[in-house]
């Protein structure tokens, strides 16, 4: 887990267009959110346009302009910044409600960033076996390809929290 600090450390620091991908991987409590956080802060304090959405959050910004339900100003603007961002957080993949529809914007944000060079930051609770099973072929081999792969270990921080507490 230092290894993994020490590196999205860097990346913060040393963040320019090309930085690059990365993927959180690990169960609940390890982190990963916190860490992507604390990257977005930096990242956004040196200038750049970050964006945070869980997935589900970004799937029904989509689906809101696309069928056009309740769809305002603020989903449009939305979602030309999740396309258009320095760094994109996409945090919780794999939470969502899987969809056909879902698959298609998951794979239209992260085809689209990746082909633009734009940086993305996944987390996820799944194995990269789960992630086979709720994912198209195509989604895969983009984040296999494209992203560097940061396995979280250890202990749920909620529950070593709670346990100091008690």
């Amino acid at each position: 887990m230092r290894n993994i600090l020490n590196r999205c450390r860097r990346y913060a620091a040393d963040f320019s267009g090309d930085s690059g991908n990365l993927l959180f991987m690990g169960r609940t409590g390890l982190g990963k959110t916190y860490l992507s956080a604390c990257i977005a802060m930096e990242v956004a304090a040196r200038g750049y346009e970050v964006r945070y959405y869980p997935a589900q959050a970004l799937i029904d910004r989509f689906e809101r302009v696309r069928f056009n339900r309740e769809a305002g100003a603020d989903d449009l603007t939305a979602m030309r910044e999740i396309l258009s961002c320095d760094l994109l957080i996409l945090d919780d993949l794999g939470a969502e409600f899987a969809t056909a529809y879902s698959q298609s914007v998951l794979y239209q944000v992260i085809n689209d960033r990746m082909t633009e060079g734009r940086a993305t930051i996944i987390s996820t609770n799944c194995s990269n076996e789960e992630l086979q099973k709720k994912y198209t072929p195509q989604i895969l081999s983009r984040i296999e390809g494209e992203y560097q792969t940061l396995p979280f270990a250890g202990r749920d921080i909620r529950q070593i929290k709670k346990e100091r507490e008690a």
